[in-house]
């Protein structure tokens, strides 16, 4: 209390036995019961009751003498009103004037209530305002009774405190019921779900060499072995690959042997030409006959030429592992390696159709590079494919080719990462629900 005044030993018992009423209430219900209605035990009134505040203001949720709160009595329409309307002190009771009110409630106060009233606040001592005590008699309030309903009105803001979760929860409860409050968050989804965004896909990327030399098999036959190492830098002119060369070396010695054999019959029919017209009728046959074993012999010739190939022109030699190509049967035609310039690259993407999104020239993308995830190199798509195909891991992809924009040192054949790509603007919904509509779609048949 705000100063020790003498008391009888009645209104102290009175005081204490209220304070444990109020403490031991379990629930708001038997805490307000207890304030409206054992406080007279202390300090004698007519009527009391508690305001509490709520998001329209303050209501009265208990009433001296009666069970329960009945909002539509004019009783509780005017108290409420003139709650509303009085100036409130939070450190200390307020006496009710009716010069402060409008002119109907001053003129219904004589109906509904007694003449003297006071505003108590319930509050702890260290504690916000909780609500208000409104007690009204005929006499005047002594100081004395004043300093009591204060002290009372700490130990009830007290309890209420404790039991003011319970008040949240039930107030957020009725408050989460109103319809407007929920055709607010439904109007505030639509919006949020009908911002524009960009339509993007993640797709597997590799940096693969521009207008690379596919260096083939000329012939049919096997590798002898691969002369350089995977990504290694060749020059012009230098050998590449040996084939197995026994039979191409056995095939150009029989056509030399073959053409020789063939020369000298022909130089002895020349000889015989002068004494025989048989041999100068062979002439022409032999003379034919030895221009087709040179032919051989030129073919074999070249054809032993191939057991090496040369690089075409300097570059990079992209392959796999040089030792799973020794002993190797290949066909004519047949794919080696490929002879690459390391400076002119361009991106290749493989991008699932379940992720594929409507890409035009010149369409935006991001790289991620395994080796450098955190520095992204832009770029821009050159062409996209109309028609998927099976990748290596069997799924069926669309093959997307960009070139990189931007030019960072460490780029270079081979290596490979994550392309972004940036589609058409959608709906934040289309963005969220394209999946999950698709999987529907696939799922009913529709």
């Amino acid at each position: 209390m705000a100063s020790e005044l003498p008391l009888s030993s009645a209104s102290l018992s009175a005081l204490f036995d209220v304070e444990r009423r109020a403490r031991a209430a379990d629930s708001l219900a038997g805490l307000r019961f207890v304030a409206v209605n054992e406080t007279r035990s202390v300090v004698d009134y007519r009527h009391a009751a508690i305001l509490e505040p709520d998001l329209r203001g303050l209501h009265v949720s208990a009433i001296s003498d009666v069970p329960a709160v009945d909002r539509s009595t004019p009783y509780v329409q005017w108290l409420e009103r003139v709650a509303q309307s009085l100036p409130v002190d939070h450190h200390g009771s307020v006496p009710v004037v009716p010069d402060d009110l409008s002119d109907w409630d001053r003129d219904a106060w004589s109906d509904l209530s007694p003449p003297t009233a006071i505003l108590v606040p319930l509050a702890p001592p260290d504690g916000d305002t909780v609500g208000w005590l409104w007690v009204a008699r005929e006499a005047a309030f002594s100081q004395n009774e004043r300093y009591l309903f204060e002290h009372l009105g700490e130990v009830y803001g007290h309890a209420l405190g404790a039991l003011n979760p319970k008040r949240k929860r039930g107030d957020a409860r009725r408050w989460l019921k109103r319809r407007s409050l929920w055709f607010s968050v439904m109007l505030l989804i639509a919006l949020v779900l009908s911002l524009p965004v960009k339509l993007t896909a993640l797709a597997p990327a590799e940096v693969v060499a521009l207008n690379p030399t596919v260096v083939a098999a000329p012939m049919q036959g096997v590798v002898k072995s691969v002369l350089v190492e995977p990504n290694a830098r060749v020059e012009a002119g230098q050998p590449l690959v040996r084939f197995e060369d026994l039979e191409a070396r056995n095939r150009f010695e029989v056509a030399r042997e073959a053409l020789e054999v063939a020369q000298a019959r022909y130089r002895r029919a020349q000889q015989e030409s002068f004494d025989s017209a048989e041999s100068r009728a062979a002439l022409a046959t032999l003379e034919a006959e030895a221009m087709l074993r040179r032919t051989e012999l030129q073919f074999a010739e070249r054809r032993l030429e191939k057991v090496v190939i040369k690089a075409e022109h300097s570059g990079i030699a992209v392959f796999d592992d040089r030792s799973k190509w020794a002993g190797k049967p290949v066909q004519t035609g047949e794919r080696v390696m490929l002879l690459a310039d390391p400076t002119s690259f361009e991106l290749s993407v493989t991008l699932p159709v379940s992720d594929a999104v409507v890409l035009e020239p010149g369409a935006p993308l991001k790289l991620f590079l395994d080796a450098h995830p955190l520095e992204p190199v832009p770029g821009e798509v050159l062409r996209a494919a109309y028609q998927p195909v099976v990748s290596e891991q069997g799924e069926l992809v669309y093959r997307v080719t960009a070139k990189l924009t931007e030019e960072r040192p460490y780029l270079r054949v081979g290596l490979s990462g994550t392309a972004r790509l940036d589609g058409p603007r959608v709906s934040l919904a289309f963005y969220l629900f394209r999946r999950p509509i698709t999987a529907l779609r696939q799922m009913v048949g529709i």
